[in-house]
C-alpha cells in the first residue's frame, strides 16, 4: 500500500484515503463501487492503492475539479462531473480528456448502496455532494471544514455560495454526517447553519480579514469556528 496515502474506515465499505491536506472517499457496494474525488498527486498510486481495498469495478465522480481533487484520476477511467465544471477541468492540464456528466437528482446505484448528486454551486459552478439517504451521509467535498474553506479566485461565488447552504438546511432531514475532503472527516449538520452564518457575515462587511494561513492572495476570515478565504 502506497505510504503517500492514510487509509481510515469510516464504515463497512467506506474509507476515507487521506493525502495529508487533503482528503478522498471510496464507497463500495455489492456490484461496484465509486471513487469521490481523487486526491492531489498524479499518476496511478492512488487506483493502485483502491484496487487493494476493492475488487469491485471503480466509478469515479469529481465534487469540483480543483487540482488537489483531480490530481490522481489515472487509472480509475472517464470522471463524472457537472457540465459546468467541464471547461475549468479542461484548462488544468486536462486538455483532451473525456468526461461524463452527472446532473443534480442523478442516483448511482452501486448495489445495495446507493448515492445521489447534490448540486451546490458556490466553491465552483457546478460543484456536486453525494448523499447517501439510507446510511445519512453527505460527502460534501470543499464547502464545509473545520480547517478553512476557498472562496477567492476564478469561478467562486459568495452569494451562491451561501444560498447552497441555505438549501442545504433545508435538507438536513436526509442526513446526520457530514464528510468533508478537508479537516475532519466526519462533522455534524450543525456546521452547515455555522458556515452559512459566517458566509452571510462576510457578504455583509461584517468580519474584520487577518493574514491567511500561508501566502495567498486573499484574507481569512473568521466566525465561530468556520475560516473562509476570501
Amino acid at each position: 500500500m502506497s505510504e503517500a496515502f492514510s487509509v481510515t474506515i469510516i464504515s463497512d465499505g467506506v474509507w476515507a484515503i487521506d493525502e495529508g491536506m487533503v482528503c478522498s472517499y471510496l464507497v463500495v457496494g455489492s456490484e461496484r463501487a465509486l471513487m469521490i474525488d481523487s486526491c492531489m498527486s498524479k499518476g496511478t498510486a492512488l487506483s493502485e492503492l483502491v484496487k487493494e481495498l476493492t475488487d469491485k469495478p471503480i466509478d469515479l465522480l469529481f465534487t469540483h475539479t480543483d487540482s488537489d481533487h483531480t490530481g490522481g484520476q489515472d487509472g480509475f477511467g472517464v470522471p463524472m462531473l457537472h457540465p459546468s465544471e467541464y471547461s475549468y477541468y479542461l484548462s488544468k492540464g486536462n486538455e483532451g480528456r473525456t468526461m461524463r456528466p452527472i446532473w443534480e437528482g442523478d442516483v448511482i446505484d452501486l448495489g445495495g448502496r446507493e448515492l445521489e448528486a447534490v448540486l451546490l454551486p458556490g466553491h465552483t459552478p457546478g460543484f456536486i455532494a453525494m448523499l447517501n439517504r439510507t446510511e445519512r451521509r453527505l460527502f460534501i467535498g470543499d464547502i464545509i471544514s473545520d480547517s478553512w474553506i476557498y472562496l477567492f479566485g476564478a469561478g467562486r461565488n459568495l452569494q451562491a455560495f451561501t444560498e447552497s447552504l441555505e438549501k442545504l438546511e433545508r435538507m438536513t432531514n436526509s442526513f446526520d454526517i457530514l464528510h468533508p475532503c478537508h479537516g475532519s472527516k466526519e462533522l455534524g449538520t450543525e456546521w452547515i447553519s455555522k458556515t452559512r452564518e459566517a458566509a452571510e457575515k462576510l457578504l455583509a462587511g461584517e468580519l474584520e480579514g487577518t493574514d491567511p494561513p500561508r501566502q495567498m492572495p486573499c484574507k481569512a476570515y473568521h466566525h465561530n469556528g468556520v475560516t473562509l478565504l476570501f
